[in-house]
């Protein structure tokens, strides 16, 4: 089902090229701006990798090692080839064939069942899709045959809602009991450090491996990374090379990975605060807000109106003010819709009343 026309989607996009005002993740440039200020980012000391080996990549797989406080890192072009090559390793290690996956990961939305069609790897659902994971949903798991567990923090899926710290150390305690490695799609995992109150290397060490991605929260180009033991890296570099994930160089997404990361997150804590102040504004606006009180950076609006209902208001609530109030619903029915906001550079350049006025003007055209 097409929830928006693509006549809508295009003037949305144009729009958003030229806007001054807008409210979701950080401003990006245009291509010239943004390659012209990463080539100032880089050093004297910097140097191509080839095939992922030296140079600038092996300098920032240090970095991010040290950060995350594991053996060592390996970065890759995607996070679908990380968390899916690291799965592959742990089911060889093992010798079993399932993992465990709640109903939202992107494993299962996102990625046509990769793990299943190209990896060979049976997957076991669990939980329940508009929960968060807890020891409870693990009743219906077999150890025997389970290799692995993936555990989304922030869960996207719905509004970036956190397992709770005694949840995962519970988890933790299970997995190991039985042999089970537990992985973390740590897609978002810079905005956790406020809600568990804890720095990223102690969360990290709830893991046996980690998966971090550098464009959504960090304004790279693209690329992700797999952290882990010595061994599992090892493996997982064979496994990437395997699938064609390992090109003659990847300098100019490290680049963009090493910026971001030295750009925006110490601005995290910031922008997690930022979140809740614009919630609260929002209280008195026609919509729900999921989770009702906000624990990381980014939470779902959930509208009484169809996705090209709300997405018509959108695109001429910009064409007559020049602000994007909200990004397209990214789910929805006949009678219902769902944005997603995530909050970055753009939006914290206005108080959260500026944004929480014109929703509120937006919807009541």
């Amino acid at each position: 089902m097409t929830l928006i026309s693509d006549l809508l989607k295009t003037r949305f996009d144009e729009l958003h090229a030229h806007a001054k005002a807008a409210i979701h993740r950080h401003q990006q440039l245009d291509m010239a701006d943004e390659l012209k200020l990463l080539s100032q980012s880089i050093t004297s000391n910097d140097s191509r990798d080839s095939y992922g080996r030296g140079g600038i990549i092996s300098d920032f797989e240090q970095q991010l090692s040290q950060l995350f406080s594991t053996q060592s890192c390996l970065f890759l072009p995607t996070g679908t080839l990380a968390q899916c090559a690291a799965l592959k390793c742990y089911s060889q290690l093992t010798g079993r064939s399932y993992v465990g996956l709640h109903p939202t990961s992107h494993l299962l939305l996102h990625e046509h069942r990769a793990i299943e069609q190209l990896w060979g790897l049976n997957v076991a659902e669990m939980g329940t899709y508009n929960q968060v994971l807890t020891i409870d949903d693990f009743g219906k798991l077999d150890p025997a045959t389970t290799a692995a567990i993936i555990i989304e923090t922030p869960m996207r899926e719905i509004g970036g809602q956190l397992p709770s710290w005694s949840d995962l150390t519970t988890i933790k305690a299970w997995c190991k009991e039985h042999g089970i490695k537990l992985h973390l799609d740590g897609a978002r995992i810079w905005q956790t450090t406020e809600f568990y109150q804890r720095p990223l290397a102690e969360i990290a060490s709830l893991f046996d491996s980690i998966y971090v991605s550098f464009y959504k929260d960090l304004g790279g180009i693209s690329g992700a990374a797999l952290l882990g033991s010595d061994k599992l890296i090892d493996q997982a570099r064979v496994w990437a090379r395997r699938a064609g994930g390992n090109p003659i160089t990847l300098y100019p997404e490290v680049i963009a990975a090493r910026a971001g990361l030295n750009k925006y997150l110490s601005a995290m804590p910031q922008f997690v605060d930022y979140t809740r102040q614009l919630c609260d504004a929002l209280r008195c606006a026609p919509l729900s807000i999921v989770p009702a009180n906000p624990q990381v950076a980014m939470f779902h609006l959930h509208f009484d109106m169809s996705a090209q209902d709300l997405a018509a208001r959108i695109v001429s609530y910009a064409q007559h003010t020049g602000i994007i109030v909200l990004p397209l619903p990214r789910s929805g029915s006949k009678q219902t819709c769902v944005c997603e906001i995530s909050i970055g550079d753009r939006a914290v350049v206005h108080q959260p009343n500026y944004w929480a006025e014109h929703i509120q003007a937006c919807l009541a055209q």
